[in-house]
């Protein structure tokens, strides 16, 4: 008999999946007990988990150049959790292996306009040179400035002009422990969530071709909803990072 597991969305409705990534085991033991006990963040987990379950079947509209085109999440191989809660001087970037349940934890930059070593600021505006937050999924890979590079296809209000504003994940030389060493933080990108050189090259074949990224910051308070538009990203009327910093949320309920 198929186990049923149910939970709450946006605190009013329950939705039953007799098929959940929440029950699904590894060696005997939960999924989502082995990335909470590896560090993932809590919330980010939960949410990436509800956002396969409720769209596991669906199609999204997203922008590819001129013409309309749907994507599938058809990669279940792997996920990603960027906490943005973190600075950038923390391997804050989560690989989640869907299949063995092991997780590797790499740095990952953020937008110039976000921030320095900690992004406080999020945009989803056409040359903020900010990063934006909500879910994505991953499309092809091409080579650009940065070499290989992985488009990424916004889910949500907060971040569906990435395509618009090139957002993609690529190899940057200012992430790297010698400029981690020199400036005690890493380098910024305009907006892509850039990894160094030679993890890009590991895990864009990875992750290509319809896998989800969840660019989450612990100020978030709406849950993933039905697609195309999967969530209001929001906040109560005073967030703020620990050092005391306002988190702005630009843009992102028009």
């Amino acid at each position: 008999m198929k186990s049923l597991v149910c939970f709450a969305v946006l605190l009013s409705t329950s939705i039953c999946f007799a098929d959940s990534w929440y029950t699904k085991k590894i060696e005997g033991k939960l999924l989502y007990d082995l990335y909470k006990d590896s560090g993932v963040p809590k919330e980010a987990l939960e949410r990436t988990f509800e956002f396969l379950d409720i769209n596991d079947q669906k199609e999204f509209k997203v922008k590819l150049y001129d013409e309309p085109a749907t994507k599938k999440i058809t990669n279940k191989n792997y996920a990603v959790i960027i906490d943005y809660s973190k600075p950038s001087s923390s391997r804050r970037l989560y690989l989640l292996d869907l299949n063995k349940g092991t997780v590797e934890k790499y740095y990952v930059a953020h937008g110039v306009n976000s921030g320095e070593d900690e992004a406080v600021s999020f945009s989803n505006q056409i040359d903020s040179k900010k990063s934006s937050l909500g879910f994505y999924i991953t499309g092809s890979t091409y080579y650009g400035n940065h070499g290989e590079s992985l488009y990424l296809h916004g889910l949500e209000k907060s971040n569906n002009n990435a395509f618009e504003r090139a957002i993609v994940m690529h190899g940057a030389s200012y992430v790297s422990m010698d400029f981690l060493e020199q400036y005690g933080r890493m380098g910024r990108s305009w907006g892509c969530p850039a990894v160094s050189e030679a993890i890009s090259q590991k895990i864009l074949p990875l992750i290509k071709g319809g896998a989800v990224l969840y660019a989450y910051h612990k100020s978030l308070m709406s849950v993933a909803q039905a697609s195309p538009a999967v969530q209001n990203v929001s906040r109560d009327k005073e967030q703020t990072a620990e050092d005391g910093h306002n988190i702005v949320f630009e843009e992102l309920n028009p």
